[in-house]
């Protein structure tokens, strides 16, 4: 599996300093915007954000610091236009500053939790064979469109086609533009309330999907490959979840803990009438088998 690599910025490649000078690298300026300083650290900051594969560390470094330097000739133009001061501006710095604060109090709780060990990660593992030893991989062709009921009733469509020759009919027959894509799927990406009924699903099913943007996915069933993982692998996989669910886990009891000592006084007279909004799945999506599964 090829490797990621998160880009990181040596000091030396854009400051000319050498380990000696190391302790003063966190506030070393390496460029001016009429006068405003940009330093090593602001630039290592940003690289941090980007996680993706990057072959030329230096190019990228580089990259980043023009972005920093346009960024700043931006924000020195709107400081003249005293922008800094409007209501909106001054409401968007205040959202961003509580937003910050509530991240770095739960980075902070959180760092303290201790890492799953290896009898909750392998008990993890024998509760949900179906990601890691019976784990599967779906390969599909999928045909996506936007979700039109003045065209078709979405309820109906599950009822009325049974294969991919049906629905590109039907879809046709109502002038409705798709488009179709070929998908690998492996368990680990299924929704939830997938992974139970997996077993049943045959080759040749047609699995409806809708997502968050108004779009209708049928994903048709083309081959189910057994693909376990190897221990380490599965391992691996299985401690990142088992530690985020932990970390989930003690951000809500906190947040259920600092809600038990506040006093919050909500005045939402303006929401009771909205509708209730049902829980969605994880994953953003919907979906259901043309022989009446429900969830992937």
């Amino acid at each position: 599996m090829k490797k990621l690599i998160y880009p990181t910025i040596l000091f030396a490649m854009l400051s000319g300093c050498d380990s000696k000078t190391s302790v003063n690298n966190r506030s070393q300026v390496i460029a001016k915007v009429n006068g405003d300083e940009i330093t090593v650290h602001q630039v290592n900051a940003e690289l941090q954000r980007i996680k993706m594969p990057v072959s030329n560390h230096e190019a990228l470094s580089r990259k980043v610091l023009e972005s920093l330097i346009d960024r700043q000739l931006l924000v020195q133009e709107a400081i003249k236009l005293n922008l800094d001061h409007t209501p909106e501006v001054v409401e968007l710095v205040e959202a961003a500053r509580a937003q910050i604060y509530a991240q770095a109090y739960l980075a902070r709780k959180v760092s303290s939790i201790p890492s799953a060990k290896e009898g909750e990660i392998r008990q993890f593992m024998l509760e949900h064979p179906e990601v890691f030893s019976e784990r599967k991989v779906l390969s599909t062709t999928d045909v996506v469109f936007s979700n039109d009921p003045s065209k078709i009733d979405y309820d109906t469509l599950q009822t009325t086609v049974s294969n991919l020759d049906e629905l590109k009919a039907l879809l046709a027959s109502h002038q409705i533009h798709f488009d179709m894509l070929q998908e690998q799927v492996p368990s680990e990406s299924m929704p939830k309330q997938a992974l139970s009924m997996l077993n049943q699903i045959k080759v040749g099913d047609l699995l409806f999907m809708h997502d968050d943007n108004n779009k209708v996915i049928v994903r048709s069933v083309n081959s189910i490959i057994e693909a376990p993982l190897e221990t380490n692998q599965a391992m691996e996989m299985a401690a990142k979840i088992v530690n985020e669910r932990k970390r989930q886990q003690f951000i809500n009891d906190e947040l259920k803990r600092l809600k038990k000592l506040a006093r919050v006084d909500r005045t939402d007279g303006l929401l009771k009438n909205e509708p209730e909004k049902q829980n969605e799945t994880s994953s953003g999506a919907h979906a259901t088998h043309h022989d009446g599964l429900k969830g992937l």
